[in-house]
């Protein structure tokens, strides 16, 4: 054994536990990139506050998480064949050059950024990437609200939180009788939300999160 092994072997039983969270990275990296999309477990569910809409802090930096129907704009520095815009697609994935199909959704920009940077380290010496979000993806909300129309969904977001966004009820509102439309794998689906026995009784049961592409629908009321 030559004195270089001797070292490496000398450093691993000092550190062992060192040398167990080295092997078991690099032994992810690799299975993450070979399996053409690295996924990561999705962020955990938090309550979110239904009074409120969705904060600075959440549409921004680490505290947001992609969505699909998000614009990426990936930059890889010095490498201008590498750098592209690319559109989430709904299963929370967009096809990359080199990588092939790469998983975002659920992930903040910055384990993208060093997802991708991992699975080009098969290519490029100390790549640099930046991951920004050049366009949210949207919600609408329609019907008997102050300020209709679409908005960006920038973090959690639950349907009288993107009312209260749209300005509120109109007079003539029939709280109760708002509906949250929803593509699901090329079907409509039609979601009650009694508003109004939300708000009353402070239960957020019913208080849904809002995913890409929602439409809102508050009804004229009949009385």
């Amino acid at each position: 054994m030559d004195a270089m092994n001797v070292m490496d072997e000398r450093k691993s039983r000092k550190h062992p536990m060192r040398a167990l969270a080295v092997s078991l990275l690099s032994a992810l990296l690799l299975a993450g990139c070979s399996s053409s999309a690295l996924l990561l477990p999705p962020p955990p569910s938090a309550d979110t506050d239904a009074t409120t809409g969705p904060t600075a802090d959440a549409a921004a930096g680490d505290g947001y998480f992609v969505n699909s129907g998000d614009l990426l704009e990936i930059t890889v520095f010095g490498e201008a064949d590498l750098s592209r815009t690319v559109r989430v697609g709904e299963d929370g994935a967009f096809t990359y050059p080199l990588l092939g199909k790469i998983r975002a959704g659920g992930l903040t920009p910055r384990q993208l950024e060093m997802n991708v940077i991992g699975c080009l380290r098969e290519y490029l010496v100390e790549p640099e990437v930046t991951v920004f979000i050049k366009e949210y993806s949207k919600i609408s909300v329609l019907g008997q609200v102050k300020k209709p129309g679409s908005y960006e969904l920038r973090g959690r977001m639950t349907v009288t939180q993107a009312i209260a966004l749209a300005g509120g009820f109109t007079e003539i509102a029939y709280w109760n009788g708002t509906r949250v439309v929803r593509t699901v794998g090329g079907k409509e689906e039609v979601i009650k939300v009694p508003v109004g026995e939300i708000l009353s009784d402070g239960s957020r049961l019913h208080d849904i999160e809002l995913k890409p592409n929602d439409i809102i629908v508050v009804p004229e009321s009949l009385i």
